[in-house]
C-alpha cells in the first residue's frame, strides 16, 4: 500500500516518488452520490474541484454554484504514485460536509487511451477508517475531467495530517 504525503515508501517519500504527477487544475464531473434529480432540479449534479498542491501533496477546493465560489478543503491527497505508462494512484480523504464522517479514498489520473479521449480523474471512496479495494460497492464513485485553471485555494491552516 502506497505511504500517504512524507511517510517512507520503498526509502523515498511519497512526494518524491509522485513528484512528476501534475494534477493541478479544476476537475468537474458527475458522481454516483450526488446525481439524484431531485438535488439539482433538471440539470445533471456535479462535482467540482480545484486542485492545488499543499504540504506535500494535493488539496482540492470545492467550488460552489453557478457562480463558483470558493468553498472549503473537502479533499486532502498525497503526491501520488506514478504507474509506468498506466493510471497514477493517489490516496487521502475526501469530506463533502463538515461534521459528517469522510471517505477514505482512491483516486487514479486516467490517461487517455486515444486522441479522442480526455484524461479522467476518478475517485472512489469508502467510510470507515480505510479504503477496502475488494466491496462490491462504494458509497462515493466520481469521473472527474479538467475543465480549466485552479483559481480556489486551500484555507492557510489546511494540513495533510491525514489520521
Amino acid at each position: 500500500m502506497p505511504a500517504f504525503a512524507g511517510e517512507p515508501q520503498d526509502g523515498k517519500t511519497a512526494a518524491a516518488a509522485g513528484a512528476g504527477i501534475d494534477i493541478g487544475g479544476r476537475w468537474q464531473g458527475r458522481t454516483f452520490e450526488l446525481a439524484r434529480a431531485e438535488d439539482c432540479g433538471e440539470a445533471p449534479c456535479t462535482l467540482t474541484l480545484d486542485l492545488v498542491r499543499c504540504a506535500t501533496g494535493w488539496c482540492g477546493v470545492e467550488v460552489i454554484g453557478a457562480e463558483h465560489r470558493c468553498g472549503g478543503t473537502a479533499l486532502k491527497l498525497d503526491g501520488g504514485v506514478s504507474n509506468a505508462g498506466g493510471p497514477a494512484l493517489f490516496k487521502g480523504k475526501l469530506e463533502l460536509a463538515k461534521g459528517t464522517e469522510p471517505y477514505v479514498i482512491e483516486a487514479y489520473l486516467i490517461p487517455p487511451s486515444s486522441s479522442d479521449d480526455k484524461t479522467e480523474f476518478q475517485i472512489t471512496g469508502d467510510t470507515g477508517g480505510e479504503f477496502r479495494v475488494f466491496r462490491r460497492s462504494f458509497p462515493f464513485n466520481a469521473t472527474l475531467a479538467k475543465v480549466g485553471d485552479a483559481k480556489c485555494r486551500p484555507e492557510s491552516a489546511v494540513s495533510l495530517l491525514l489520521d
